[in-house]
């Protein structure tokens, strides 16, 4: 009889059990493996997951367990009943501003697609991208999700023989909650005389520290500012990952791609001719990628070609080096353009910069020109528990226009483009000017 209820039991509990959708997502797939824009395969499954994960019935499942169900098919059956197991496939491509993102629904369990679309979005706004393929992947996978009952178990009631209720004079109860209150009064009695002699401290009298209490009417904590946050040695390893990024972030960020000088003659003075200068500046693409793959964010905002990496000190320890840098403002840097002779003298210093100073200095040894096209593409923000890095995703154009006597442009042999620190444009111009 006992091996029967027992048996009862398990077949009521796991009919009971809700049916789940087992949901893989996979790293989508580089189509033309080009490496500037392989941080999208991991970004995308992040994206996706991320959107999903609080969806009711639906429990998000990585490679791992898909490798585990395959090898061992006959954990389905372990599964909820009415379970089912679905794999999202994705390859995109990029051709010039567009991504193509292709994708697939798959039942595991028979291997069938279930649907197939693709959706196109530009490159540089992230955000469109991340939504029509969230939106895309609700629409393939939700008519196909288990639908879930809901139920409720049967209240029972216990019958019992009804038993006399105990009936107590009037007189005693009363004389029982006299004795009780005496008893109280004369307990507290006792702790206020233990603290008048010192031989007990009032605990409501010695407010604790970081500690909520009502009192008065309000409530109220006790803290220190001067207490500092200790650094956490299980994040060391978080910590010099970030280290190592926040690094190169700081020492070179920037991608530049120079056209070849376009050389304009003057119709009105052949003595003297105009040199326009065309550049393009740009995040390093596997910048974003390693910010996506290598470091626990937090949390990620995005906003058009705007990206903000929110990370906090619950996963990194902030080095002290690191926070003087972000708040001092040292990681700021500009380029600084010039041109040399064949002799390798510099013959222009064009210095793209918004600060005053620089654009009424004067120079009698080179053609000086200030210039205001470039604006910085990363910022970083630093506070006691939480960095942010913001990041532009788009191409600046700069176009740069001097004029030369002719002899000097037919010298002109090389061109270069440096970042300077804000804090070190002195000492690098000041020797050239």
């Amino acid at each position: 009889m006992r091996k029967i209820l027992v048996i009862i039991f398990i077949a009521t509990w796991l009919a009971a059990r809700q049916p789940l959708a087992y949901f893989y997502v996979l790293p989508f797939d580089n189509l033309k493996a080009d490496p500037t824009v392989e941080w999208i395969a991991s970004g995308l499954t992040d994206m996706v997951r991320e959107n999903f994960k609080n969806e009711i019935g639906l429990k998000l499942q990585s490679k791992e367990d898909l490798e585990v169900i395959m090898n061992n098919r006959s954990l389905m059956l372990k599964q909820p009943m009415g379970s089912r197991n679905f794999l999202l496939l994705g390859k995109y491509s990029r051709q010039l501003d567009q991504v193509e993102v292709s994708m697939q629904l798959i039942d595991v369990a028979t291997w069938d697609e279930l649907d197939a679309r693709t959706v196109n979005a530009g490159y540089s706004d992230i955000t469109i991208l991340n939504d029509q393929v969230n939106e895309t992947v609700r629409t393939m996978l939700f008519p196909y999700i288990p639908k879930r009952t809901v139920s409720s178990a049967p209240i029972i009631p216990e019958f019992a023989d009804p038993k006399p209720a105990k009936r107590r004079h009037p007189v005693s109860v009363r004389s029982e909650m006299v004795a009780n209150n005496l008893e109280q009064e004369i307990n507290a009695l006792e702790e206020s005389m233990d603290v008048l002699f010192g031989a007990k401290q009032d605990e409501q009298v010695k407010p604790k520290k970081d500690v909520t209490r009502y009192e008065g009417g309000e409530w109220a904590m006790d803290f220190s500012a001067h207490e500092h946050v200790d650094e956490n040695p299980e994040l060391a390893p978080n910590t010099q990952m970030l280290t190592t990024v926040i690094e190169r972030l700081v020492a070179n960020p920037y991608d530049v791609k120079m056209e070849k000088p376009k050389f304009i003659y003057h119709s009105d003075d052949d003595q003297y001719m105009t040199v326009q200068f065309q550049v393009v500046y740009s995040l390093k693409d596997e910048i974003i990628k390693e910010m996506l793959n290598s470091l626990p964010y937090t949390r990620l905002e995005q906003n058009g070609t705007l990206n903000i990496f929110y990370f906090s000190r619950e996963s990194f320890n902030f080095p002290e080096k690191i926070t003087e840098t972000i708040k001092s403002g040292d990681y700021r840097s500009i380029p600084v353009i010039r041109f040399f002779n064949t002799e390798r003298t510099p013959i222009v210093v064009l210095a793209d910069t918004p600060e005053e100073q620089w654009h009424s200095r004067r120079s009698q040894k080179v053609l000086y020109i200030p210039e205001r096209q470039f604006s910085p593409l990363i910022e970083f923000t630093i506070g006691g528990w939480s960095l942010q890095v913001a990041m532009e995703t788009v191409n600046l154009y700069a176009t740069y226009e001097f004029t030369l006597p002719m002899s000097d442009v037919e010298s002109l042999s090389n061109v270069s483009i440096k970042f300077i620190n804000e804090n070190e444009l002195n000492s690098f111009l000041d020797p050239i000017l």
